[in-house]
């Protein structure tokens, strides 16, 4: 697969919920990478937080969707798996997730502008990603967002995720999802 010549990269403006187009968007690179290339069903790959999370896509050339990230708000409930990971975190920080470049786009620092996007945007927007219901309409009563971030990363990325001044948690251990190994890691981006 060749490139084209070093295409240009836009963010979209960010969108919380499932109806806009950037979600739209967001799914064409999702299906391509988790459901087709990692093998993911998509029935897992859509769940209850697409509808609170606010998600960001790059796009080629200005048309193409090519990478996509999403940050989850709190509250976080532990996860369904069989073999749960350590123990899980509590408070009000957010999560990034759902993070995908596709194959013929990898390479060219997507998933690095990603995170580094989502981060700025929190910390300029810190009511936005602060504790949120189902529906995406804050929650009062739970605090406000506490400044720190959390990435379950797949283990073969945590390297890139590190970049971005990531630090893994130990004491989350490593845990499969749909057959890919993750870490937990976390990134403090306020006191």
């Amino acid at each position: 697969m060749t490139l084209p010549a070093k295409p240009q990269l836009t963010v979209s403006t960010p969108m919380r919920g499932t109806s806009s187009a950037v979600f739209k968007d967001a799914m064409v690179v999702r299906t391509e990478v988790f459901v087709h290339e990692q093998g993911i069903p998509i029935y897992r790959e859509i769940d209850d937080d697409d509808e609170r999370s606010i998600h960001w896509v790059v796009y080629a050339d200005g048309q193409t969707p090519v990478g996509v990230i999403r940050l989850v708000p709190s509250p976080h409930v532990p996860l369904d798996l069989p073999e749960p990971h350590g123990d899980h975190p509590e408070g009000t920080f957010f999560k990034l997730g759902r993070t995908a470049v596709s194959k013929k786009y990898r390479g060219l620092g997507i998933a690095r502008i990603l995170a580094d996007v989502t981060t700025r945007y929190a910390c300029d927007n810190p009511g936005e990603v602060g504790p949120r219901g189902k529906d995406g309409v804050a929650l009062e009563g739970l605090g406000e967002w506490d400044g720190r971030c959390l990435v379950h990363a797949q283990s073969s990325v945590q390297g890139m995720w590190a970049k971005s001044g990531f630090v893994l948690d130990p004491a989350m251990g490593e845990w499969d999802e749909e057959g890919i190994m993750h870490v937990g890691m976390w990134r403090v981006l306020r006191a």
